[in-house]
């Protein structure tokens, strides 16, 4: 330290040298300065931050100790110490996602830390990333072979990757190298639990208590098994005595909590949990547990009210904070959740859960660029938080980009996997493009991480109905009821698979009683019409429809069915009067903006079909639909640049959209394209359209224009034999003959097309071919 003078001591300076008086001056300036800047040089001193962000840790000052590990690392961003503290943290407050990231960062710094390593690998098994935390443990196990913890945790790995043999015989390995250990013996007793051996369990677990009686632990598991076993009281003494044991762990609550909720004792529950909040202020685990459990009964409503007060009572919370911010969402209090989340990035700019929160924030306000850019960065940051992968796929699936979108649900799911949310969104991407197997295994797996789910059931029975499994889906349907037995969804599947089944009454039945459970239901409707057609009664289905819509005139859909049932009935001014209708009520309806265009089409009216179909396009701009059918009005406008810009943006939204590869490869070579372009393009089309006659002329004349006539001839040739009557093809074909020095073949071409149609433009070129082998 530096030495300080004495405030009593006096110092005298000779009057003849005023000038040794003023240099003192200076020198005791500069001596201040000095003092100064060791202050601020103690304060940049990240050891120091981590020493009181480790107080704050031992106190259970959760946020206060992110702060300090937070401005360590903002000093030295590689103190692993740091890191690996406020990974600590971050698991002490349940935030999941910052804690892998954190963790994954310690161990890049450390890669020998075990400690980080083992919560990685826990992380990672809560996860449901098994193989992933059984590589965890087996590396803990080459250097560290006695480590028990490691042992346990890959048993755990095992039994969660089915493994039950291995895992059984880990789980004995580890009580064999630390009998005395506690967590040996609870493991190995969970472990029988779900093998089913109760006995030996319940033998683990009593052992357990023995070794350690002051861990609340072997109380909770074996209260859970006596709850399992529909033991109640005996599981209800277990959990009051991990109570008592434990009375500052907020565990025991839960699980007291959780049986009296499973005895339908909701006032009781309710108390536990109130008392915990009460009784453990200064616990975030505690003082949360009201307001999760509301969460999870679905009690949205009681659980805002109860994370209101808490979000003001412990605002350095963050987790508590974040969950209001979720619940405002849910509500659609977007300013409140966006001015909450806002303070919270405030604090912390690159939370990626807060980031996230906020993506979600705009794309329900319809801000989807900006929701765009906000999730890759909050993905980018935490690459892991799968919550952000699923998000980031709904908003480019709000901008019509589905194949990214399928790309960021796939890796939610890898990441999460039993993320239920994202595997819904991928049963719906699948069920969209009739992919009915997909949306099978899809649907599968919600079920299995959702086994409440009514779409689960939904989309399994559909995928089955549409793979002609009638038993499995009616299964399935049963499910369905059970579930929700005055869900209108039950009656109206049942009435598509009695459809399927052709039991047309028994399938007219159930979308009766759709409608008995919901008046407004449009499938029931639908399923109706249905019906009707397949009575052959048309008539009647437009009477029903006309009759829907004059109870519910503003409905799209079903003005939308309606103008679909003039088309087939050729009331073709009244259909257009109908669409017409939906796009007074709503410009942006796609449906309506592309059928109004393909009637308008059929009636000879290309232009006007032309500007319908460009403001669908505007609508969704990703849909390629639309514009392969702009594309072919264009070329039947005679636009075919307006053609090839169509079909060019195509392929920037779908590289390999083989229907617009082939019409771009196509006008390539009939308005002087590039042939080897073209080449590639027809190829592309070939392998997604295989059994496509013009796929095979397009490919046939593409190798004619680059010379390759003898691998043009098979494929013109098989495109003559699927479509006879088609003198393009002919022509193609007799012009590779004549290449080939064919003349005979050639002259059969040419002379079948002047037969077919002798007034064609076709017809006239193949005169001129014919009169150019008679003068060769």
């Amino acid at each position: 330290m530096l030495a300080q003078p004495s405030m009593n001591s006096s110092v005298i300076y000779p009057e003849s040298d005023r000038r040794h008086q003023w240099f003192s001056g200076k020198a005791a300036t500069s001596l201040l300065l000095l003092v100064l800047l060791f202050s601020v040089s103690c304060n940049r001193d990240p050891k120091k931050f981590l020493a009181k962000g480790n107080q704050s840790f031992d106190q259970g000052k959760y946020p206060e100790a992110l702060i300090y590990y937070g401005r360590a690392l903002q000093l030295d961003p590689r103190f692993a110490e740091a890191h690996f503290k406020l990974a600590q943290t971050h698991l002490k407050m349940k935030s999941w996602s910052p804690a892998f990231s954190e963790l994954k960062r310690t161990i890049e710094l450390q890669p020998e830390n075990w400690a980080a390593q083992m919560e990685l690998g826990r992380l990672q098994l809560a996860a449901g990333q098994q193989k992933e935390a059984k590589d965890r443990a087996e590396l803990i196990l080459k250097s560290n072979p006695g480590n028990v913890d490691a042992k346990i945790l890959l048993a755990d790995a095992d039994a969660a990757l089915g493994n039950m043999s291995e895992a059984m015989q880990e789980a004995n390995d580890a009580v064999a190298t630390a009998p005395t250990n506690l967590s040996t013996y609870l493991n190995r007793g969970q472990l029988l639990i779900r093998a089913g051996n109760w006995k030996d369990a319940e033998a683990d677990l009593l052992k357990a208590q023995r070794v350690d009686p002051k861990s609340e632990l072997p109380y909770m598991i074996l209260g859970s098994l006596y709850h399992q076993q529909k033991r109640l009281p005996e599981a209800e003494k277990q959990f009051q005595t991990a109570i008592n044991v434990a009375p500052q762990d907020a565990s025991p609550r839960a699980a007291l909590a959780g049986l009296y909720y499973s005895q339908g004792q909701v006032a009781p529950a309710e108390q536990v949990l109130t008392d915990a909040k009460n009784q453990l202020s200064s616990n975030p685990a505690a003082y949360t547990m009201l307001g999760n459990a509301y969460l999870s009964r679905g009690q949205t409503d009681k659980a805002l009210a109860e994370f209101g007060p808490l979000s003001a009572k412990y605002p350095d919370d963050v987790s508590v904070q974040k969950t209001y911010v979720q619940l405002l969402i849910l509500s659609n209090r977007l300013e409140e959740a966006t001015a909450l989340n806002e303070s919270i990035l405030k604090k912390a700019t690159q939370d990626a859960e807060a980031l996230v929160l906020k993506g979600e924030i705009q794309l329900r306000q319809n801000k989807v660029d900006d929701a765009l850019a906000t999730l890759q960065a909050a993905v980018k940051n935490a690459p892991e938080n799968a919550l952000g992968h699923y998000q980031l796929g709904l908003a480019f699936a709000a901008k019509g980009d589905a194949q990214q979108a399928e790309t960021e649900w796939r890796e939610a799911v890898r990441l999460r996997p039993n993320l239920s949310e994202a595997w819904l969104a991928l049963t719906k991407s699948a069920a969209q493009k009739s992919d009915w197997r997909s949306v099978e295994k899809m649907s599968e797996q919600l079920k299995k991480h959702a086994p409440n789910s009514v779409d689960a059931y939904l989309f399994h029975a559909t995928a089955r109905i549409n793979q002609g499994d009638a038993v499995g889906a009616e299964a399935d349907l049963m499910n369905l009821q059970k579930l929700g037995p005055q869900n209108p969804l039950y009656y109206l599947k049942m009435g598509e698979l009695r459809l399927a089944q052709r039991r047309v009454p028994e399938a007219e039945a159930m979308f009766h009683q759709a409608l008995a459970h919901d008046p407004n239901s449009f499938e029931a409707i639908q399923g109706l019409v249905q019906v009707d057609e397949a009575n052959k009664k048309p008539a009647d289905a437009l009477k029903l429809v006309q009759d829907q819509v004059q109870r519910n005139p503003k409905s799209p859909g079903l003005l939308l069915l309606r103008a679909e049932l003039q088309i087939q009935a050729k009331q073709l001014e009244q259909a257009e009067a109908s669409l017409n209708q939906i796009l007074d009520l709503d410009n942006k309806n796609v449906p309506a903006l592309a059928l109004l265009a393909q009637l308008q089409s059929q009636n000879g009216q290309l232009e006007k079909g032309i500007a319908l179909y460009q403001r669908a396009v505007d609508v969704s701009p990703r849909d390629t639909r639309f514009q392969l059918a702009l594309g072919a009005l264009y070329e039947r406008t005679g636009n075919w640049q307006g053609a090839q810009s169509t079909y060019q943006k195509i392929l920037t939204i779908e590289p390999d959209n083989p229907l617009a590869s082939n019409n771009l490869a196509y006008l390539y070579l009939e308005h002087g394209g590039n042939p080897n372009v073209a080449l590639t393009l027809a190829q592309t089309a070939r392998r997604g359209l295989p059994n496509l006659p013009n796929s095979a002329d397009t490919l046939g004349w593409a190798y004619y224009n680059n010379g390759g006539y003898s691998v043009a001839a098979p494929l013109l040739e098989g495109a003559v034999k699927a479509t006879p009557a088609n003198q393009t093809y002919r022509y193609h074909l007799g012009l590779t003959y004549q290449k080939l020095n064919d003349a005979t073949r050639a002259k059969a071409e040419f002379e079948k097309i002047i037969a077919l149609d002798p007034n064609s433009d076709v017809a006239s070129h193949a005169r001129q071919a014919l009169n150019g082998l008679k003068g060769t």
